[in-house]
C-alpha cells in the first residue's frame, strides 16, 4: 500500500524560529484566558451571527451615550468591542493556520505511519534472516498484540 499525501521538510531552524514567532504572539497577547470547561459552557457563544449586533451596539453607545443606564460601563464595552475588534482577523488567521496544521499533521502522520507498516512488514519477513532482527520485530509486534477478550466472573 503505497501513500504520499505530503512531501516536504522543515529545517530545524525554520520550525525554531516558528515556535519563537508563536511564543512572542503569546507574549503579546498576554492577556489570553484559560477557561475550565465549565466556565466555557456557560458564556454566550457570539459567532459570526452576532457580531452585526455587536457592531450595532457600539455604534449606538458611540452616537447616542445618554440612553444608557448610569450603571452601564460605557467605557469598559468600548474596551471589549475594540479588543473584539482587534482579534478578530487574528483569530481567523490563527483558526485557519491551525486547520492547515491539523490536516497537514494527519496527513504526513498517516504517511509515516503506513511507510512504518511497510517497514514492518519487511522486518517480520527477514527476522530470522538477519541478525539483531529478532530482537526490533519482538519490539514493534508489542504495538499489534490484541488484547484477550474479559471473561464474566462466575457469579
Amino acid at each position: 500500500m503505497s501513500q504520499n499525501l505530503i512531501s516536504a521538510t522543515l529545517l530545524a531552524q525554520d520550525a525554531s524560529e516558528v515556535q519563537q514567532l508563536l511564543t512572542d504572539a503569546k507574549a503579546k497577547l498576554s492577556f489570553l484566558l484559560s477557561l475550565q470547561t465549565d466556565d466555557v459552557i456557560t458564556l454566550f457563544k457570539v459567532g459570526n451571527v452576532y457580531l452585526p449586533f455587536i457592531d450595532l451596539a457600539y455604534q449606538t453607545t458611540i452616537a447616542h451615550p445618554e440612553i444608557l443606564p448610569g450603571v452601564f460601563d460605557k467605557d469598559e464595552f468600548i474596551r471589549d468591542y475594540m479588543l473584539l475588534s482587534a482579534l478578530r482577523p487574528i483569530f481567523n488567521q490563527m483558526k485557519e493556520l491551525l486547520e492547515s496544521l491539523q490536516k497537514t499533521f494527519m496527513a504526513v502522520g498517516s504517511d509515516a505511519m503506513i511507510e512504518a507498516l511497510e517497514v514492518y512488514s519487511a522486518v517480520k519477513q527477514n527476522k530470522d534472516k538477519v541478525p539483531g532482527l529478532a530482537a526490533t520485530a519482538e519490539q514493534t509486534a508489542v504495538f499489534f498484540k490484541k488484547s484477550k477478550p474479559k471473561t464474566e466472573s462466575l457469579k
